[in-house]
């Protein structure tokens, strides 16, 4: 086992106890001051292990190039403040490190934010954040995005007196930064819907099972048809060309995939098993335990939602990036779900042991990502760089045809 695998997976333990730590600790805070105090134990952490990357995917390596290219400001795109704030950081001479560890940094506070309405009940929730949001590691821009949406829905379900200004503010940024966050606006007016009554536990139990072992991306091909609508009505010179790339190729995606960096992936039925294991404590168990909650039902609904779509939107890039974004919400409903009933002294041992049967299902993924990797290059931080300024992705490509 080489340094860098050995750094990587101690970094990666460090993470999920350190998480867990701030969980416990912010769970028993009773004033805002107490739990952002105590959110440094999450923040810190989330900064070192995954702000302080150096060229783990795609990504990283594909934007680190856009931002030394960012050396005057493009006003005529539709995403100026992903530019603006490029052209800013390069033009000032910060490093392309730092604005990685300030996005991650920022991720977790807007989930931080959210968590707020179940503060009391962090403790099983913050080490699931890495979990469910593994793909941070690679969506840096999404997440970017993301974020201003997560900081948008915070201010949705306020109190506050100005929250519709706030509301609306935030979600501008984030589709100036990723005009794809532009159709999360659809969570605004569902949420109505989606507090006032659960979805029935047997409609999300027989939906997530026929969406994880038979549906797949090809039934989404009437989006061809959607895209084609946009493509024709909208002013292509006012829109980065890479939004009109993927509205051109809508119809190819949902068949035989965009690239190969971007294609259908296919799940095997072990993956399946493990996948639906993982949803269906919580989408049993879910219903009784966060309707005690505010916006208990609300953020349940959202990950049902999140379940059924992700088995087959995660199958392409494009779509992945949606019901990523739903299960967030993951964290929060599973975590509390987890922690009542594995804390409970009423629970029989059957059913604490189908939940830690869950809670490693939904580990799975992270494990593989944080513990099996074997290649140094997707596992490497800035103090491992040398000279090198970046990964060249054909590494990266390379070993997704190999492994195909």
């Amino acid at each position: 086992m080489s340094t860098i695998r050995l750094i990587y997976i101690i970094l990666h333990i460090f993470e999920i106890l350190m998480l867990y730590i701030a969980g416990e600790k912010m769970s028993k805070t009773t004033t805002n001051k107490a739990y952002w105090k105590a959110s440094l134990w999450a923040i810190i952490p989330y900064i070192i292990v995954l702000g302080l990357r150096f060229g783990h995917n795609i990504d990283w390596n594909h934007y680190y190039n856009r931002y030394m290219e960012m050396e005057k400001m493009d006003w005529s795109t539709s995403e100026p403040l992903y530019h603006l704030t490029f052209y800013i950081f390069n033009t000032l001479g910060i490093p392309y490190s730092l604005f990685i560890s300030l996005q991650v940094a920022f991720f977790m506070f807007s989930f931080l934010l959210i968590a707020k309405y179940f503060r009391h009940h962090l403790n099983y929730v913050l080490f699931l954040l890495p979990v469910v949001a593994i793909s941070n590691d690679n969506y840096i821009r999404w997440y970017w995005g993301v974020s201003f949406f997560l900081v948008s829905y915070y201010f949705f379900l306020s109190n506050n007196k100005k929250r519709y200004s706030y509301t609306l503010f935030y979600f501008i940024l984030a589709v100036l930064v990723h005009n794809g966050t532009i159709l999360l606006a659809l969570l605004f007016p569902a949420s109505t819907f989606l507090a006032k009554k659960c979805i029935p536990v047997k409609i999300s139990t027989i939906a997530v099972f026929v969406s994880v072992f038979f549906l797949s991306i090809s039934i989404m091909s009437f989006l061809s048809d959607i895209a084609t609508v946009l493509y024709l009505y909208m002013d292509t010179s006012s829109v980065d060309s890479q939004i009109s790339h993927y509205l051109t190729k809508v119809d190819s995606i949902t068949s035989e995939g965009l690239s190969d960096t971007t294609g259908i992936k296919q799940y095997g039925l072990t993956t399946k098993i493990s996948l639906f294991l993982s949803y269906l404590p919580i989408i049993t168990y879910g219903p009784r335990i966060l309707s005690k909650f505010k916006y208990g039902m609300l953020f349940y609904n959202i990950f049902v939602i999140g379940a059924f779509i992700h088995p087959f939107f995660s199958t392409v890039e494009i779509f992945d990036r949606y019901s990523k974004m739903l299960l967030i919400f993951q964290a929060i409903v599973a975590g509390i779900v987890y922690y009542t009933i594995l804390k409970s002294k009423n629970k029989s041992l059957f059913i604490k042991s189908f939940c830690l049967a869950s809670l490693l299902c939904c580990f799975l993924p992270f494990i593989k990502y944080s513990a099996l990797q074997k290649q140094d290059f997707k596992m490497m931080y800035i103090w491992d760089a040398g000279k090198k300024k970046y990964i060249d992705t054909e590494l990266y490509i390379n070993d997704m045809l190999k492994n195909r």
